[in-house]
């Protein structure tokens, strides 16, 4: 678990967000680096601790920073023999490779199409290097991961799917899961998938999430 933090909750740049704790492993994400023992914001917002030992600052953008065991929802924007090229709306590309699936060999593997649209764990990342996804989780198994087929997609901010993935429920979506059916994957990279019986019930979801903003549409059914 985090130790107390050594500063408030709001954070400018540059300024210490938390004690790093000793014994157990940190999962950071944005506007944060570790430093001398110490978590250091480098963007002003809100700092974000979890008992898992994920850590983030919270603060509106578009653009992703992935991180290293972030989960994101990539485009296929490029096929090739040994691995997909994937838009996670990030600066750069990732990179999957078409053996980076549960029970994938060389003679049967997923074979994915320029457009789709898949659930996958940022495996590394570093600016020398394009991220690597992978879709297993650390036991090698699916966890979840993996191609995401028909659906509803849109793009929110990074800001938007953290509240989503940490506050689930203060978001609405309790209530409306007892008026209608659905199932809603979201990427720490802002990009919200939704499977419902209708284009119009997957909307009102979207809508949901946003607030009665705008959001950018990813792909369809």
């Amino acid at each position: 678990m985090l130790s107390e933090p050594c500063m408030v909750d709001s954070v400018l740049p540059g300024e210490c967000a938390t004690a790093a704790p000793s014994a157990h492993v940190l999962r950071l994400g944005d506007g944060l680096r570790q430093e001398s023992g110490s978590l250091i914001s480098t963007s002003a917002g809100t700092i974000h601790t979890q008992a898992n030992g994920a850590a983030w600052v919270d603060f509106s953008r578009r653009r992703n920073i992935p991180a290293a065991e972030e989960t994101v929802l990539g485009i296929v924007v490029e096929t090739h023999a040994e691995a997909y090229t994937v838009d996670i709306a990030a600066p750069t590309r990732a990179t999957l490779p078409v053996l980076a699936f549960e029970g994938a060999t060389k003679h049967n593997r997923p074979k994915l199409a320029v457009g789709s649209l898949v659930h996958a764990r940022v495996l590394t990342s570093n600016s020398a290097k394009e991220p690597i996804l992978t879709c297993v989780d650390k036991a090698g198994q699916a966890g979840g991961l993996g191609v995401l087929d028909g659906g509803y997609a849109f793009q929110c901010s990074t800001n938007a799917s953290r509240k989503l993935l940490s506050h689930p429920l203060s978001l609405g979506l309790e209530a409306l899961g007892g008026m209608t059916a659905f199932e809603i994957v979201v990427g720490m990279n802002g990009r919200v998938w939704i499977a419902a019986a209708s284009i119009a019930d997957a909307v009102i979801v979207a809508n949901t999430i946003a607030g009665g903003g705008v959001v950018r549409c990813c792909g369809g059914w």
